[in-house]
């Protein structure tokens, strides 16, 4: 055998290239496969000392930590994606250099370490350009893009996703990668709620993946149509779109995980319509397939839609049977988006536990948005420090500065490996997340709902001890006090003055008790405060985070009843979003927060005595881009002043009636 690989091994040298014959490629093939048998990693590598370092040599050792990425041998992988970069680097070789950070944005991508697969894929393309591989340079913004997608940066994905189409469509090739492009862009408006570019972007992909007649994608692309009908409750039309993928020949076979989601989708259209038999079948014919398969995410999915099922038809037993198994099974997966579901799901199926699993949702909630911040705000530090560190590499001409930078390159690496090495075991239970934003809401609305049932309960209370005051006890008095009045007294004169004096009395008791049950109903009428409570506890909260003072006022001529829910909603989390930038940033020492009234006007002022901000700079944070995309769902105007001296945050909506 030693005979077999010297000769191979003489023939692949003197090959002036590889691809010229069929013969040569088969043998470099044969060469790979011996190299990739050899359970000696000493003798592999003795083997590939053979060999002058040459582009042959560097594309033997990309093709080995390849296979061993898709046998998920991390270890080999490791080390022969790092020969074959230290040789790149050596050859100059650019595209292989691309290569090699290709495949670790792939590897880390597989093991969810998101940020990291982001940085490598972001060093590939800026690699790939300066090689003049535009589409290879393409498809790393698309991967970049559809990160971005999964931790809700859905503008810097929505931008990414086009600088990527920009670069792919130039090539021949370009319908494979267009296909991609156009279902993230499906996804990223249906992320943002603009359905209607949702559904041309996913008939787009529809189109691509008919041209490429590949059965699986337009499957994948019917689903997503599925999925933003159902979103904008036309279910006929989801249960066309399912119908329709289901029946696209072997789906079954091709794409089991995708066939059961078709099922389950199709049953929870189904189910919306009142369809409840044969939204019961599809259900637990897709649990039945996802359990074969051991797909634990389909099958928390499913338990969630059953769980509602259940509920819906009164079956509260097998309600909380489902959505318990669900909530165990997302907690023990780290499925952190459908865990939250389950938690606003068991909240409605054991209403005297609600308050428990609401603040169980929260708690995971904020945990979740801090984290998706914080990898946003990191996305964005990889692209600035690496076209810092790009634009470095193409001012160096000279070989002492070459060599400078490879130091520097390679104790980047060795620190980044530390820092993963020890960052690890954080970054596996990250789960890529979805829909945070109505969940959130959800919430709120749940809060609210509470609140006002509490009130409700105080109000209807108070008018049950106005009734007995006034229609009982208050009767009673007056006969009493009629009964004495008509007796015919003889007595002497100080006992008739005293019978009278009683008299007196139970008259002035009658009148404190009517006074009281007015009293009372007075108050009943009086009682919506709800949205203020709220905020004021928002603010007490924040208060016991900052030294700073916080003055809050909202004024006792806006009725709270009047104000829609999301204006309510979106108010809340604007304020939020403030106190929390009074918090981090401002270094203020007094907040003061206005809510008045002005005619149909809603108005919220926010100042702070802080450092303020250079508007004219890009902020690395979405404080304020998100307070501007809440007033725009509400239809109300957000303007800001910030100096050294302060800001000054305005917000004015008209209020609507609460419906």
């Amino acid at each position: 055998m030693y005979l077999r690989i010297c000769l191979l091994l003489f023939f692949l040298i003197t090959s002036c290239n590889i691809d010229k014959t069929s013969n040569s490629t088969q043998k470099y093939n044969n060469l790979k496969q011996i190299l990739l048998d050899e359970k000696e990693p000493n003798a592999r590598n003795r083997l590939l000392n053979k060999i002058p370092d040459d582009s042959l040599k560097n594309k033997l050792q990309l093709d080995l930590a390849y296979e061993f990425y898709l046998k998920e041998d991390s270890t080999r992988f490791r080390y022969w994606n790092s020969q074959a970069k230290k040789m790149a680097i050596n050859l100059d070789l650019e595209a292989n250099i691309a290569l090699t950070n290709w495949d670790l944005g792939n590897f880390f991508y597989r093991d969810h370490i998101i940020d990291s697969s982001y940085y490598h894929y972001n060093l590939a393309y800026e690699q790939f350009l300066k090689a003049d591989k535009d589409l290879k340079a393409g498809r790393m913004l698309l991967n970049m893009a559809i990160l971005q997608e999964k931790v809700k940066d859905y503008i810097g994905s929505e931008n990414t996703t086009f600088q990527a189409l920009d670069l792919i469509e130039e090539s021949t090739d370009s319908q494979n990668y267009v296909y991609p492009a156009n279902n993230n862009l499906g996804i990223i408006y249906n992320g943002l709620g603009d359905y209607s570019q949702a559904l041309k972007y996913h008939r787009a992909a529809l189109k691509n993946a008919e041209f490429l007649e590949d059965p699986v994608k337009s499957a994948r692309s019917l689903n997503n149509l599925g999925v933003v009908y159902q979103k904008l409750g036309d279910h006929n039309n989801s249960i066309l779109n399912y119908t329709k993928a289901l029946q696209i020949d072997s789906i079954l076979q091709k794409d089991t995980e995708l066939y059961a989601m078709l099922t389950d989708n199709l049953g929870y259209s189904e189910f919306k319509l009142g369809n409840y038999q044969v939204a019961s079948f599809l259900f637990h014919t897709a649990l039945k397939i996802r359990d074969s398969i051991q797909h634990e995410s389909g099958i928390v999915i499913n338990k969630l839609h059953l769980g509602e099922y259940y509920l819906k038809n009164s079956d509260t037993t097998k309600a909380l049977q489902y959505t318990k198994e669900a909530n165990s099974l997302a907690n023990t997966t780290s499925n952190n988006r459908d865990l939250l579901a389950s938690y606003s799901l068991l909240a409605k199926i054991e209403p005297q536990k609600a308050p428990e699993y609401l603040d169980s949702y929260i708690q995971l909630n904020d945990s979740l948005l801090q984290e998706e911040r914080a990898i946003r705000n990191k996305f964005a530090r990889i692209r600035f420090e690496t076209d810092q560190y790009i634009q470095k590499t193409q001012e160096l001409s000279n070989e002492k500065l070459w060599l400078s930078l490879i130091a520097v390159i390679l104790a980047s690496v060795l620190f980044l490996l530390y820092l993963l090495s020890s960052q690890r075991a954080k970054n596996k239970e990250l789960k890529f997340q979805k829909e945070q934003q109505e969940y959130n809401e959800e919430i709120y609305k749940l809060l609210l709902k509470q609140q006002t049932k509490l009130e409700e309960g105080r109000q209807e209370e108070r008018a049950r001890i106005s009734g007995e005051l006034h229609d009982g006890i208050l009767g009673k008095l007056f006969g009493i006090r009629m009964n004495f009045g008509l007796l015919n007294l003889n007595a002497p004169g100080q006992v008739s003055a005293k019978y009278n004096q009683l008299l007196d009395k139970l008259q002035l008791t009658e009148e404190e008790i009517r006074q009281i049950s007015h009293n009372l109903i007075r108050e009943v009428s009086g009682s919506h405060l709800n949205f203020a409570k709220l905020l004021k506890q928002l603010v007490a909260d924040y208060q016991n985070l900052t030294s700073a003072k916080i003055e809050f006022s909202f004024d006792d001529n806006i009725d709270g009843e009047l104000i829609d829910e999301n204006i309510q909603i979106n108010y809340y989390r604007i304020l939020q979003e403030a106190l929390q930038n009074v918090v981090k940033h401002a270094e203020a020492t007094l907040v003061n927060i206005k809510i008045t009234r002005e005619q149909d006007v809603l108005v919220m002022e926010i100042k702070d005595n802080g450092k303020g901000f250079d508007k004219r700079k890009k902020v690395k944070g979405i404080g304020l881009k998100n307070m501007r995309d809440r007033m725009e769902k509400i239809d109300g105007m957000f303007t800001f002043k910030t100096s050294a001296m302060g800001t000054d945050l305005l917000f004015r909506v008209k209020i609507y009636k609460n419906g």
